[in-house]
């Protein structure tokens, strides 16, 4: 049935009622303003709408839709090259998004790469422990702490709907950190200063504003507040890269009076406190620095990182306490801060505290 009606008072431009009527007791109405004028034009462009839901209420009634099929959950591997990639995206750091992909590339790729992501059986990961028992303690733990981030990721993106295996992860092993003493600290310093300004300000940044490898060489000069006596942590070079600081934050910190110093004796040559013509120096520059700084003091070869250890042991030795430890070296927790203070020495004043 067609019934047309004027539209709107208007004697060329008319309202559209078509209704159909099927099988069943379909019906299908369409009420609309003609798209042409004059009435001969609108009855012909009614009788073709009238046709076209004809031939939609002859045509069978589509099936209930139970939604797109659900795709099964990826391989293991498959589902690893999506995990970087969201790490990218998520701008995670950029030694943490090294470490995973070494640890998918040697360890879990290898161990169950093929493996449907909802189909890790204990047995897999018992075979995983005994590639990993070759390794030291604390690589088996970082390797499988990726490997619960990797599944809690996948459940995350709804690739998977729950975690297939159970496992545990044992505990770090943490050492009680090596520092120099305090004669060693002298001859650090004795030798940098024979070497020139530039290696003293390496030794302090290290052992007085405790600062990591990669801090040292991404420091700047517009981190450093010289009437505050303070900077601010805002670069960490990771692997020949500057990037974030560890932890993703900025944080300041004080300066001492003698790194001060070392510091106005520095020539400013481009914007890094350490500059290599306009750029930062790399992590084996740092090595190279250190190595000939302990040749000239006489010291036995421990790292890098041993000038940041210093720092530490210095604070907890002086009485700065834990939080002042995890303070100046931005620890995220007090037990890491905890380390540095001496065992031995915190009995012996809880026995005199006993003894008093």
């Amino acid at each position: 049935m067609i019934k047309l009606r004027p539209w709107k008072g208007s004697k060329n431009e008319f309202e559209v009622d078509v209704i159909v009527n099927g099988t069943q007791g379909r019906t299908l109405r369409k009420r609309v303003k003609a798209p042409v004028t004059g009435r001969s034009n609108a009855e012909r462009w009614a009788r073709a709408l009238e046709q076209e839901l004809f031939a939609r209420i002859l045509a069978p009634e589509p099936e209930p839709d139970s939604g797109p099929e659900k795709s099964p959950p990826p391989t293991f591997e498959e589902f690893a090259r999506v995990f970087l990639d969201l790490c990218e995206s998520d701008r995670l750091a950029v030694n943490t998004r090294m470490n995973y992909d070494v640890h998918l590339r040697h360890y879990l790729i290898p161990a169950f790469g093929r493996r449907r992501l909802d189909e890790i059986q204990p047995d897999d990961i018992a075979k995983l422990k005994k590639m990993l028992a070759k390794k030291s303690h604390n690589t088996s733990c970082e390797v499988l702490k990726t490997l619960r981030r990797v599944i809690n990721r996948a459940i995350a993106e709804k690739k998977i709907e729950r975690v297939p295996v159970d496992f545990d992860i044992p505990r770090r092993r943490h050492r009680i950190p090596v520092a120099y003493d305090e004669h060693e600290q002298a001859a650090l310093l004795a030798a940098a200063q024979a070497l020139g300004p530039h290696y003293v300000v390496v030794v302090l940044l290290g052992m007085d504003a405790g600062l990591r490898r990669g801090e040292i060489l991404g420091l700047q000069w517009a981190d450093i507040t010289v009437k505050r006596a303070s900077m601010v942590i805002r670069h960490n070079v990771v692997r020949g890269k500057l990037d974030i600081p560890k932890g993703r934050t900025e944080e300041e910190i004080g300066i001492t009076t003698r790194l001060l110093a070392a510091l106005e004796t520095l020539p400013r040559t481009g914007p890094f406190v350490l500059d290599n013509e306009g750029s930062h120096y790399k992590e084996h520059n740092m090595k190279a620095w250190m190595m000939t700084l302990v040749k000239r003091a006489g010291l036995p070869w421990r790292g890098t990182h041993i000038l940041r250890k210093t720092c530490g042991t210095r604070i907890a030795d002086g009485g700065g306490g834990v939080g002042a430890v995890a303070t100046h070296l931005r620890h995220k927790d007090l037990a890491t801060a905890s380390r540095y203070i001496d065992r031995r020495g915190a009995s012996q004043r809880a026995l005199n505290a006993l003894e008093s």
